[in-house]
Parts: C-alpha cells; structure tokens; sequence
C-alpha cells in the first residue's frame, strides 16, 4: 500500500520547493529545498554578510537596510520572485520551556495557556504569541497533572520578522523557532536519531549568542540561550593583541585552532599564542553547556545527555567539538543538515565549500524543511 502511495504522489503531486532564511547578527542565509516524495533536494544555498547595526540580540534594529540586502541577496542567486519564505525567532526573549498544567483537553489548554505564561514571560501576556505543546498528559508524581512546553515570543517580534520578509520582496510563509529547525534538520541529516529515544543536545553557536537546546526522543525538553559564542573569541583576541574588531575576526577565522590535549602535533607560535588567548573563553563555554546540563538532569532525576550536535558559525573552529567533547565526557558530533540530502549541482557553490558551511547552515536548513 505504501508503495502505491508514493507513486500516486510522483505522478499526481507536485514537489515542493521552500525556502528558509536565518538571519544572523553576523551572516544572512537563505536555502531552498526541493521535496519529492521522501527525497530530499537543496536546490539553492546563498548568504551575504549582515549590515552592520540591523540586528542587536535577535530583533531587527535597521529594517530597511536588512530588507534591501535580503532583497538584493534573493535576485543575486536567482531565488524565484515573491518566493514563500519561513524565517525564525530566537534570543532571550523568546520563552520555551517546559511546565506542569492540571490535566485537560486541548481546547481547555489553548484558551488557559495564557494565565499560565504570566509567571514565566518577562514581558506582558498581552504583547506576546502564546501557545502551549502537549508533552505528557501525565506527570509520575503529580498523577493530576500534564506536562506542556511554553512557547512565547513578543508579537512585535513576529510582526517585524514578517514585514521584513515582505520588504524584501518576499511573500513569508511561517514564523518558526530555531530549536525545532535545529531539530528537524538533525533528524533530517540521519533517520537513526529520527527513530531513537536518545536524549540530544543541539547546541548552536552562532556570532553573538548561542543556545542549548535538549530534546528527549524527539521532544524539547529544555532550550537555554548563552551568551558566549563567536564574538566573545574574536574579543578576548582582539584585546589580547590591540586588534579592532574586524581585525580580530579575520585572525580568528584564519590562525584560531584548538589544542587537544596530549597532542604533540607542532603548530606555529602565532597559532599557540591565539589558542592560550581563549582558553578562558573555551572554559566558559564548557560551563554554560554543562549548567545547561546539570539544570536539565536536577529537573528530569538525574536522565543523561547521550550525544551533542555542535551546529554555527563557530562549531567550525578546528577541534572544538574534541575540546568539548574531553570537557563535558559526551560524545559530540558536527552538524551536517545537508548529509542526507542531495546537493549536487547547488549553482554558484562547490560540495566542498557546502561541506564547509554545513555547521552554520543548521537553522536555515531545517526552516526550509518545514513540511506545512
């Protein structure tokens, strides 16, 4: 039967193109991605850097000139007019995290998940877009009660990530969070963890901020943004040796290598000294992730993290995933969205420099793998 059903939508349902956009305080990316059936196609990648000043904690500061660079970004690689577009919302503001309810049916929850929110949001109920994810509909050790995900975002935020997408001549086809696109390009990349019940950590480390994103057999069970991430390297290198900001971004990105432990490899002395430079940056990282990590093991008695996923901007710094993977005791793996997809013949990029990117183009590939 399953058989007849995939050549009914080969022949009678046409394959569908979406796009994603993630944009970025330091990078715009915009893919597209070709669905046939269970096949899966990336028919475009692009991105450009993001002008200055437009994006400051995840809102849209400068709209106009974030538009216009989106706009010119979209005819440049030949992306189709008013092209349907799912973009996202991310940062401190946006509120998800798991809750406990009386037990209820779902309309009960769409209309009370609102008067719950009013505890967690630090922003008024009323400015904000509301929803609430059944979990488990019940608790062990609250038989009365079920377990809900909180998702919250400023409406402002919303509306801006809306129009923006329509100031650059774009027609915006849904508003996303990255958690679930960080998800679903995971399981996209590799049916396996798609089908288990492990307990994974997305963690993406974009420019300005990151995020640990836990989910347990598919389910987000805890999502935390930190502050340290790209930026806080290019810093901690630009203060060290009295670098301007560029400066030091271009000698982090062309020396920046992290040493392994016991590694006798020799390395230059440019390349040593810039590693000594962010050891403590190093550091902090690993101990944001791993109180990420030990909030969510307190609040779930003691379940573990199997497996990490390093996804950004910076998860392409040399070893970083060896580094972490000492410092926490967790395997940690890099992220590929593109592993399981078909990706020749992406016009205007090689498969190596898509190899390349592959870490950074974890969010804009599971936005344009949105199904609905």
């Amino acid at each position: 039967m399953e058989r007849i059903m995939d050549v009914f939508r080969r022949l009678f349902v046409k394959p569908q193109e979406v796009c994603g956009i993630d944009i970025g305080s330091n990078t715009i990316k915009i893919a597209s991605v070709l669905r046939d059936g269970k096949s899966v196609k990336l028919t475009r990648y692009a991105s450009c850097p993001t002008p200055p000043a437009t994006i400051k904690d995840g809102a849209i500061v400068d709209a106009q000139a974030l538009g216009e660079a989106i706009r010119a970004l979209l005819k440049d690689k030949g992306f189709p007019d008013e092209c349907e577009i799912v973009s996202a919302v991310s940062g401190q503001s946006v509120v998800i995290r798991p809750i406990r309810m009386v037990q209820m049916n779902d309309k009960e929850l769409a209309s009370s998940i609102k008067y719950q929110a009013e505890q967690y949001l630090p922003y008024a109920v009323s400015d904000a877009q509301v929803s609430g994810i059944r979990l488990r509909d019940s608790v062990p050790d609250e038989p009365n009660m079920m377990e809900v995900l909180l998702v919250a975002a400023p409406k402002e935020m919303i509306t801006n990530t809306r129009e923006l997408i329509q100031l650059a001549g774009a027609s915006p086809k849904a508003v996303d969070l990255e958690p679930f696109a960080l998800l679903r390009a995971a399981q996209e990349s590799d049916p396996e963890l798609a089908a288990s019940d492990k307990t994974v950590a997305l963690v993406n480390l974009g420019a300005s901020s990151g995020s640990v994103n836990i989910f347990r057999a598919g389910l987000l069970r805890h999502s935390r943004t930190i502050s340290v991430a790209g930026n806080s390297f290019t810093k901690a290198i630009g203060q060290a040796l009295n670098l301007s900001f560029e400066e030091a971004e271009r000698f982090k990105i062309e020396k920046c290598v992290v040493r392994i432990e016991n590694d006798s490899t020799p390395v230059a002395p440019t390349t040593m000294r810039v590693f000594n430079i962010i050891v403590p940056v190093l550091k902090d990282l690993a101990r944001d992730i791993q109180m990420s990590f030990d909030y969510y093991r307190s609040r779930e008695k003691a379940e573990s993290v199997d497996l990490v996923i390093l996804s950004g901007g910076t998860a392409r710094m040399k070893n970083i995933d060896v580094y972490l993977a000492n410092e926490l005791s967790i395997e940690c793996q890099m992220a590929d969205p593109f592993h399981n997809a078909d990706a020749n013949g992406v016009d205007g990029i090689t498969a190596a420099e898509l190899e390349e990117l592959a870490p950074m183009a974890m969010v804009v590939a599971g936005l344009a793998l949105r199904k609905d």
